[in-house]
């Protein structure tokens, strides 16, 4: 099999819209699949990382810890956006464990290098 590495960029926030979990389902998909997935949740995509959210509250299912499940598909680079962060107040939020921190220029170098879905 032809492996690729292939980047997924999470855009929008949790529970807006199916795009995120659509996103999700998509690294899952191509995980399943041995490809080289990696994940960055930017801009709005940011919210998706918060821990303890209660979607079921607004009559939503909880698909962000989906997020959790990643390894198991081995696709072990998830990272959060570090200045998307900071422009919507979070960095001092809770995130979800297995969510790493990334600089702009990293995920710049990312992008360039990968295959990428938006």
């Amino acid at each position: 099999m032809n492996i690729k590495s292939i980047l997924i960029i999470h855009t929008q926030p949790a529970f807006n819209d199916l795009q995120g979990k659509e996103a999700l389902d998509l690294s899952l998909i191509l995980g399943s699949y041995e490809q080289d997935v990696s994940v960055v949740f930017y801009k709005q995509g940011v919210f998706q990382t918060l821990a303890h959210q209660d979607p079921e509250s607004f009559s939503q299912k909880d698909y962000t810890s989906t997020i959790k499940a990643l390894d198991i598909y081995d696709i072990e680079k998830v990272y959060v956006h570090t200045n998307s962060l900071v422009k919507y107040g979070l960095e001092n939020n809770e995130r979800l464990s297995n969510v790493l921190p990334i600089e702009h220029t990293d995920f710049l170098a990312l992008k360039i290098t990968l295959i990428t879905f938006l």
